[in-house]
């Protein structure tokens, strides 16, 4: 019985632990907070990750608490459809759901013992057949493995290979969750919307409850209040983009950061999953699915390989092309979704119109269709 600690109770340390639980492999969640809670608004769920969610029994718990999504439209400011995206047919839905409810969803298939709250991680060591974590409150563990999921500024990786500082990438994106029930959007279609430098998404989260984001170009997140300026930046947007802002009571801001690709995730009997591994920007909604696909691949080799070394090596082997192919695409769609020169703008909104839908829906389909 392999016994592992992972550092981080966000959704991709849970999923892990649930997932190597499931597989009768002893995890344990250590989280600096002091309650577990998932910090965000909402989130996809692409068949890739409900997938994963099939696999460890949550689907239907999560779908039942969810929107369900079948189309994905691209628009202009002014509410032009410039391309509908068809999602088409997979033997899972591809959802909208809360963080926070997903985080219930993974918690419930955990033994409440299995989550430590209140340790915050302050060094790790190595021995060749232990790996002993020491934590701020004076407490101290030993474990087989460890996994950091510790996020994009990942005290975990920072031990193993030194402190990598997150990129900004020139815009801020806001986040928040309103109620909406008017007509302006279709049922089963989620949608982003295009401006000069800045972005609008839409997405249903079920019974009349959306998750909304915004992205503009800024140097640094801009103090003063929230609701304000996003309600003077996207004023003339089409509806319901100012309702959605409006009757919005939280609202949520980060800046866009990642990191390139980093030439190794293991070292010996510690690996990194999700953020801590290959942080990306928040333009294909594949960090959260990514962290879920780490977690059962990361699962299902430490339960296949005769070593803990081994699981780790081969578990890294297996996710670090997708996983750098997804940060490079994210990189690439926000790049283009941000332009704000005017002659820029209007070629994109020209080739997007003329492009084919068709193509699109192929190219996602190598995403979605993702097994573990």
């Amino acid at each position: 019985m392999k016994n592992v600690g992972i550092i981080g109770g966000g959704i991709g340390g849970v999923a892990a632990a649930a997932a190597l639980y499931r597989l009768g492999i002893h995890a344990t969640v250590y989280e600096r907070a002091p309650r577990l809670e998932e910090v965000g608004a909402g989130m996809m769920l692409w068949p890739n990750a409900t997938r994963i969610l099939k696999e460890l029994g949550l689907l239907e718990y999560v779908a039942a608490r969810s929107g369900l999504n079948t189309h994905f439209t691209v628009r202009a400011s002014s509410g032009n459809v410039l391309m509908n995206i068809a999602l088409g047919k997979f033997d899972v839905p591809a959802l909208c759901t809360r963080r926070s409810d997903l985080l219930a969803a993974l918690l419930s298939a955990l033994p409440r013992e299995h989550v430590r709250l209140g340790r915050e991680l302050t060094h790790l060591e190595q021995s060749k057949s232990k790996v002993r974590v020491q934590f701020a409150d004076g407490s101290i563990a030993e474990h087989d493995a460890v996994i950091g999921a510790d996020g994009i500024r990942s005290r975990v990786r920072a031990q193993l290979f030194g402190v990598s500082d997150p990129v900004y990438r020139g815009y801020t994106v806001w986040r928040g969750v309103a109620a909406y029930r008017g007509w302006a959007v279709r049922h089963g279609y989620n949608s982003e919307s295009w401006g000069h430098g800045s972005r609008f998404g839409i997405l249903s989260i079920g019974q009349s409850r959306f998750t909304w984001y915004a992205t503009a170009n800024v140097r640094a997140a801009l103090p003063g209040e929230r609701k304000s300026e996003l309600l003077q930046r996207f004023a003339g947007w089409h509806e319901p983009i100012p309702e959605l802002i409006e009757s919005t009571e939280l609202i949520l801001e980060n800046g866009a950061y990642d990191l390139p690709p980093l030439p190794r995730w293991t070292a010996g009997r510690v690996t990194l999953l999700g953020d801590a591994a290959h942080p990306c920007t928040p333009n294909l909604g594949q960090g959260g699915c990514m962290a879920l696909e780490d977690a059962l691949v990361l699962a299902k080799c430490v339960l296949q390989e005769r070593s803990i070394e081994s699981a780790l090596r081969r578990y890294e082997l297996l996710r670090r092309r997708r996983t750098g192919h997804i940060q490079q695409r994210s990189l690439l769609m926000g790049h283009i979704g941000q332009w704000q020169n005017r002659a820029a703008v209007s070629g994109r909104r020209v080739v997007t119109s003329l492009l084919p839908a068709a193509l699109f829906e192929h190219n996602l389909r190598s995403v979605y269709s993702y097994e573990t």
